[in-house]
Protein backbone atom coordinates (compact mmCIF):
# COMPACT_ATOMS: atom_id res chain seq x y z
CA UNK A 1 0.00 0.00 0.00
CA UNK A 2 1.29 3.67 -0.84
CA UNK A 3 1.28 6.15 1.82
CA UNK A 4 -1.21 8.29 0.63
CA UNK A 5 -3.57 4.97 0.20
CA UNK A 6 -2.23 4.13 3.83
CA UNK A 7 -2.94 7.90 5.11
CA UNK A 8 -6.21 7.89 3.88
CA UNK A 9 -7.05 4.66 5.66
CA UNK A 10 -5.88 5.25 8.76
CA UNK A 11 -7.85 8.66 8.32
CA UNK A 12 -10.86 6.69 7.53
CA UNK A 13 -11.09 3.56 10.29
CA UNK A 14 -8.84 5.37 12.84
CA UNK A 15 -10.13 8.46 12.90
CA UNK A 16 -13.25 7.94 11.65
CA UNK A 17 -13.10 10.73 9.07
CA UNK A 18 -16.21 11.41 7.15
CA UNK A 19 -15.17 10.26 3.49
CA UNK A 20 -11.60 9.49 4.80
CA UNK A 21 -10.92 6.54 2.18
CA UNK A 22 -11.75 8.79 -0.46
CA UNK A 23 -10.63 12.50 0.56
CA UNK A 24 -8.97 15.38 -2.30
CA UNK A 25 -5.03 15.08 -1.57
CA UNK A 26 -5.08 18.79 -1.56
CA UNK A 27 -7.65 19.77 0.83
CA UNK A 28 -6.41 21.60 3.75
CA UNK A 29 -7.33 19.32 6.45
CA UNK A 30 -7.38 21.25 9.41
CA UNK A 31 -9.05 24.44 7.57
CA UNK A 32 -11.59 22.12 6.15
CA UNK A 33 -12.42 20.74 9.49
CA UNK A 34 -11.72 17.69 8.34
CA UNK A 35 -9.57 16.70 11.57
CA UNK A 36 -8.18 18.88 14.32
CA UNK A 37 -5.12 19.51 16.32
CA UNK A 38 -5.67 17.24 17.94
CA UNK A 39 -6.16 14.47 15.35
CA UNK A 40 -3.31 16.05 13.41
CA UNK A 41 -0.63 14.60 16.26
CA UNK A 42 -2.23 11.14 16.03
CA UNK A 43 -1.35 11.47 11.67
CA UNK A 44 2.32 12.37 13.41
CA UNK A 45 2.43 9.36 15.18
CA UNK A 46 0.78 7.50 12.46
CA UNK A 47 3.19 8.38 10.24
CA UNK A 48 6.32 7.46 12.12
CA UNK A 49 5.04 4.29 12.93
CA UNK A 50 4.14 3.16 9.58
CA UNK A 51 6.82 4.54 7.66
CA UNK A 52 9.69 4.55 10.05
CA UNK A 53 10.27 8.08 10.09
CA UNK A 54 11.42 10.29 12.92
CA UNK A 55 9.33 13.43 12.59
CA UNK A 56 10.80 16.99 14.47
CA UNK A 57 9.20 19.12 16.14
CA UNK A 58 10.07 22.11 13.63
CA UNK A 59 8.84 20.33 11.12
CA UNK A 60 4.93 19.65 12.31
CA UNK A 61 4.39 23.24 9.69
CA UNK A 62 1.65 23.25 7.34
CA UNK A 63 4.63 23.34 4.66
CA UNK A 64 4.95 19.29 5.38
CA UNK A 65 1.47 18.31 6.91
CA UNK A 66 -1.45 20.86 5.78
CA UNK A 67 -2.77 18.31 3.11
CA UNK A 68 -2.29 14.20 2.11
CA UNK A 69 -0.46 15.78 -0.74
CA UNK A 70 2.06 17.49 1.20
CA UNK A 71 1.92 14.62 4.11
CA UNK A 72 3.16 12.16 0.87
CA UNK A 73 5.62 14.48 -0.31
CA UNK A 74 7.17 14.99 3.28
CA UNK A 75 7.15 11.26 4.03
CA UNK A 76 9.13 10.73 1.02
CA UNK A 77 11.59 12.72 1.31
CA UNK A 78 12.04 11.46 4.84
CA UNK A 79 12.37 8.15 3.58
CA UNK A 80 15.09 9.46 0.57
CA UNK A 81 16.83 11.09 3.29
CA UNK A 82 16.57 14.50 1.84
CA UNK A 83 15.88 17.48 4.26
CA UNK A 84 12.74 18.31 4.32
CA UNK A 85 11.07 21.68 5.44
CA UNK A 86 11.75 22.56 8.51
CA UNK A 87 11.39 25.81 10.87
CA UNK A 88 14.91 26.34 11.11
Amino acid sequence: MNVLDSLRQFLATELRVANGATLDPELALIQSGAIDSIELMQVVGFLESEFGIKVDDTEILPKNLRSLSRMVAFVESKREGTNPVSGT
